[in-house]
């Protein structure tokens, strides 16, 4: 393994797949360091397709870190996310976008965490040394992560900065945004050989809300029917992950792309409860729960659970 090994959480999404490859880009062709990007987990649909779309290969995939390993976490600061053997290694970057979870270091890390969209904006303003040396398949990948992020700008969780972040970066891929956006929801979408496992977990999150773990997954598609469609074998499948992990319970949020608005599959009363109060909505006559505006896991679907968990 690289000295410097650089990832994101896990399961990896397109902004922790892809911003990792471009810092460690950076450390290693601008700061003449030797490192890595690796992943950790099975890469999904839309990470896949901005690979081959920008021509760049796959991360390694490791399963665990060991002590001795020096990690650069992008995209994370949650030790529910993180790899096995993360409490080992030494951490000594963090670049993050999200909240700060209290992750514990026998270290004291270097830390950037900015109020953006994406981690891909936050890198792309600590990469400014590199913005006239940035070849066009790594300006790529940060846009694609931009974008995937922020559903193309439609996200709460978007700030100016995203916005112009991603112009610059376009400009320097050679490539039209709205194309591009349209290319990568497609992929995202397409559920074409995947289980009903594989549609709950590619983008899964745990989160402990006091000493409760619940896990919240989020599809984001522009076609929500063929994963409803599904729904069936989807409540199966969330009864068999909350008893095979010991969770206090499970959601699993339909993003709609192209309305803004998602569709929420519970299979326990109490989670069915727990989400009505947190988005003060009622429950439809086939018990599911549609909740126009609410997109982002970050902004708006975490903090509103775990304030009713909490109370």
């Amino acid at each position: 393994m690289a000295t410097i090994t650089v990832m994101g959480h896990c399961p990896a999404d397109t902004d922790s797949t892809c911003s990792p490859i471009a810092y460690a880009w950076f450390l290693k062709e601008i700061k003449a360091l030797d490192a890595e990007a690796v992943v950790s987990g099975k890469l999904n649909k839309e990470a896949e397709f901005v690979l081959q779309k920008f021509g760049v290969k796959a991360p390694q995939n490791i399963a665990s870190v060991s002590e001795g390993d020096k990690l650069v976490l992008i995209d994370t600061n949650n030790p529910e996310e993180l790899v096995k053997g993360w409490e080992s290694a030494e951490i000594i970057e963090i670049v993050d976008h999200h909240k700060l979870y209290g992750i514990k270091t026998s270290n004291i890390p270097t830390v950037t965490v900015r109020p953006y969209g994406c981690v891909a904006t936050v890198l792309w303003e600590l990469m400014a040394e590199a913005h006239d040396k940035t070849p066009k398949d790594i300006a790529g990948l940060l846009l694609s992560c931009i974008l995937s992020d922020t559903l193309k700008f439609t996200s709460p969780t978007t700030t100016e900065i995203d916005k112009k972040s991603a112009e610059e970066l376009a400009q320097i891929a050679g490539v039209d945004i709205e194309s591009l956006s349209s290319e990568m929801f497609a992929a995202k979408s397409n559920l074409d050989g995947m289980s009903a496992h594989d549609i709950l977990l590619t983008d899964a999150k745990d989160f402990n809300f006091g000493d409760k773990l619940f896990k919240i997954g989020v599809l984001e598609t522009t076609n929500p029917d063929a994963s409803l469609s599904k729904r069936t074998e989807l409540e199966a499948e969330m009864k068999n992950i909350i008893s095979g992990e010991s969770l206090a319970g499970m959601f699993f949020f339909v993003v709609n792309i192209l309305t803004s608005e998602s569709t929420l599959v519970t299979v326990q009363p109490s989670d069915l409860e727990i989400a009505e109060e947190a988005f003060g909505a009622t429950r439809q006559e086939n018990g599911l729960l549609i909740l126009p505006g609410i997109v982002s896991r970050k902004k708006q679907i975490v903090p509103s659970i775990e304030k009713v968990v909490a109370l």
